[in-house]
């Protein structure tokens, strides 16, 4: 399990503990105050999460792509101090590059492949939110060589039995 904790202190003073961690098996978890509340991926393939939680003063979201997670509060994220942007303003087509890396890597280049597939698509969106096209574009490209090498890897592996 890997998680994150993070302390945020509300206009009153108070100070509120806000957790996230994701399981090996029952997907993402978030905790606010001792509080455990399971939350859903909005994608298939790749964990993606953006949770909102609001104290007085302070408006948080928890935001997990892949196995990295955030916070923002009142627009900001913690770690790096840029602007949150959400996750639901990912373009429809990075979501089309994602289904298109996992189920095309599996069947191009099997377990391997749709694992980079999954790795390539964490880059993916999180380049999306930031409106890097170049960057997706770049990452897809190198995502069809890779599978590329491993169809051709496949098909000479095939031809010699």
């Amino acid at each position: 399990m890997k998680g994150n904790q993070w302390t945020v202190t509300d206009s009153n003073g108070q100070s509120h503990n806000i957790g996230c961690k994701v399981k090996s098996w029952g997907g993402p978890e978030i905790t606010v105050d001792s509080n455990t509340y399971r939350v859903k991926s909005s994608n298939w393939f790749v964990n993606v999460v953006d949770y909102t939680v609001d104290f007085p003063g302070a408006n948080c979201h928890v935001v997990m792509i892949g196995n990295k997670m955030r916070l923002a509060v009142n627009g900001v994220y913690q770690d790096d101090n840029s602007e949150y942007i959400p996750v639901s303003s990912t373009p429809a087509w990075i979501w089309v590059l994602v289904a298109v890396s996992v189920i095309g890597g599996w069947f191009f280049g099997g377990l391997i492949c749709a694992l980079i597939g999954i790795l390539l698509s964490t880059q993916y969106i999180t380049a999306g939110i930031q409106k890097n096209t170049g960057k997706v574009v770049g990452l897809f490209v190198v995502f069809l060589v890779i599978a590329a090498v491993f169809f051709g890897l496949n098909l000479m592996l095939t031809a010699a039995l």
